[in-house]
């Protein structure tokens, strides 16, 4: 079952000096877009951000370890300061899930 995420990202300020300074770096939308594409996922929208965070991701990956393996690789080359992987679902699965969540009986909360 395909995962489609949100995905936030706020680099280092060593990073951003990088972006300044080599214009090889600068796009990270098209460097994501290749790493994303190479685990099978598919990009569906990027933005640069200021503020709280530099960059936003919403991409659609085939599976839960491909999008594992894409954050591994990611995260490992250190550009980020932090980063936030959000999962994402139609509106309609919200509500179903709201739904799912009152009707069915547990014990989690006595």
């Amino acid at each position: 079952m395909s995962q489609l995420v949100l995905y936030l990202v706020k680099y280092h300020n060593e990073t951003k000096k990088d972006l300044l300074d080599k214009p090889d770096m600068r796009d990270r939308a098209a460097i994501h877009r290749d790493a994303i594409s190479d685990f099978g996922g598919k990009p569906i929208a990027q933005y640069g951000s200021y503020g709280e965070y530099d960059m936003v991701y919403i991409y659609e990956m085939p599976d839960d370890k491909a999008l594992a393996a894409n954050l591994h690789l990611t995260d490992s080359l250190g550009f980020a300061k932090y980063c936030k992987a959000i999962p994402l679902m139609d509106s309609d699965s919200f509500v179903e899930s709201l739904r799912l969540a009152k009707e069915t009986r547990t014990g989690y909360g006595s």
